[in-house]
This record gives structure tokens, sequence and C-alpha cells, in this order.
């Protein structure tokens, strides 16, 4: 591989989006077959937006954060680059990195770089191996971990999520508010907590989209998958 570097090794090297994806497979194990065990149909409830005070210059911010946290992302892709090519040029894509957005939150973004920068400077040989794929998704597993939403910021989700189904009449809102908090939550709080304000808009939007009848956990991978698998820019 000396003298070349492939997204088969970049892809390698950040295995954490594996474990990213296994939020959505426990998604569509946990509550795929949930049945409405009370509906008493009760009316859906209208999904309240929750406030923005600061409005434009939060927006200004995060976006200020998002820039800065993708950088600490390419600083460590390219120092992979380096080290996978044994070449003392920079990364011929760093610019071309920077300029790319994920659905990653900066601070989920900024903690995956900075803990995969620090493992592979520590890291001896080659880094493409399963031993460094291990230590750098232990990074990525760690990031979201100390990015979880809080149990009460997951209340907006939740009522646009059983608003929907309540609506449909395939479960009273009630119901479904403690059913999936109970069973989903935590799968939920970690997903959602990895993401930026984009990816948390649309996780809503497609929550409010959600088919009526047929099993509930596949629609809401479908809903998150897409999101996981954009928390992190790789080069094609």
């Amino acid at each position: 591989m000396k003298g070349t570097i492939h997204e088969r090794g970049f892809r390698a090297a950040v295995s954490m989006l594996g474990a990213a994806s296994l939020i959505s497979v426990a998604l569509a194990s946990g509550c795929g077959g949930a049945s409405p065990a009370a509906s008493a149909k009760a009316p859906a409830r209208p999904a309240q937006a929750p406030p923005d005070a600061q409005g434009a210059r939060k927006a200004i911010v995060e976006q200020r954060e998002q820039r800065e946290a993708q950088r600490a992302w390419c600083v460590y892709l390219g120092e992979l680059y380096q080290r996978a090519t044994e070449q003392a040029k920079g990364w011929p894509k760093f610019e071309q990195c920077t300029q790319m957005t994920t659905m990653a939150s900066p601070q989920m973004l900024r903690a995956t770089s900075e803990c995969s920068l620090a493992a592979l400077r520590r890291f001896e040989g080659d880094p493409f191996t399963a031993a460094y794929a291990e230590e750098v998704s232990r990074c990525g597993s760690e990031a979201m971990t100390a990015t979880t939403l809080p149990r009460a910021d997951l209340a907006p989700y939740m009522a646009v999520l059983c608003g929907r189904i309540a609506g449909c009449g395939d479960l009273d809102y009630d119901t479904c508010r403690q059913s999936l908090e109970d069973g989903l939550g935590p799968q939920l709080e970690r997903a959602i907590g990895a993401m930026n304000s984009r990816g948390r808009h649309a996780v809503r939007a497609c929550f409010g989209k959600l088919a009526c009848g047929g099993d509930l956990g596949p629609q809401i991978s479908a809903c998150l998958d897409p999101i996981m698998d954009d928390l992190l820019w790789l080069p094609g």
C-alpha cells in the first residue's frame, strides 16, 4: 500500500462509521414489532418547535464551530495519508476536505478527530490493520457517548414521531411515547446527539412523514441511516 492510498484503507482506519450504523440496527430490532397494546385512539398532539432565542446568531456560531471541527478531521486524515504513503508533502485533498460539510455535530466531530489523531500518533507501524481500526472505533464510540442527547431534549422528536403514529390511528399518543422512550430512548439519544442541527432537522422532518401501518422499526431506521452514514467525510 506504500506510495498510494485507497478508500478501503481510509474506511478501515475510521471504522467508527460501522459503530454508528449499529444504532440503526438496534432501532430496527428494538421496535420492529411494536404493537398497539393499549390503543385508545387519543388524538395526535401537535409537535412544538423548540424556542430559538438566539436565532441567526446561534446558526453563525455553529457554522464556525462546524468548519473548525471539519478542519480538525482533515488534519487527522492528512496525517493518515502521510503515514500510509511515507510522503513529506501534504495531502492533496486537504483543501477539498475542509470545504466539505457533514451531519456530525461539531462536538462529536472534534472529539472523534482529536482522539483519532492521538491514536494515530501513538500507533506504531501500518495503521491499516484491525488493531488500529479497533482503536479508532473506540474514539468514535466515546465521542458519541459524550454527545448523547439529554432525555429532556428528546421530547420534540418523540412529539413528532408519536404525533404521526397517533394521527394514523396505529397507536395512541401516550402509549407510543412511553413505549418508544423506554425501549428506544437510549439509542435515539445517542444517534441524534451525534448530529448537528441540519441532521436533527432532517430526522424530525422524516419522523413526521412515516407511512401509516407496517413495521415502525425499519421506518425509523430509514430516517436515521442516511444521516448516520454522513457523520464523517471520507475521500472517494
